[in-house]
């Protein structure tokens, strides 16, 4: 495998799990998790975190592959794996 191939491997493996890593990110900021707290509160979870996932996907012109039911992040159960 050359370095290139290695280093495709890494990028295409973080796109795949993003979503994750966003709600991660959600997680370990404080600011962010009581808004994301607030707007739970008035939407819903469902609508707020789909719409946190459709906008990864939109933003960043992904595509949507399989689903996860064992993320890391403690604040979803589940997301959707991209690819390019």
């Amino acid at each position: 495998m050359s370095v290139n191939d290695y280093a495709e491997e890494v990028v295409n493996n973080f796109i795949r799990d993003i979503t994750d890593y966003v709600f991660l990110s959600i997680e370990h900021d404080d600011t962010l998790m009581r808004k994301h707290m607030s707007k739970i509160g008035l939407y819903g979870r469902n609508e707020v975190d789909q719409s946190i996932g459709k906008k990864v996907r939109e933003l960043l012109n992904l595509k949507n592959d399989s689903e996860n039911t064992n993320p890391k992040s403690r604040i979803i159960t589940k997301y959707t794996y991209h690819k390019i």
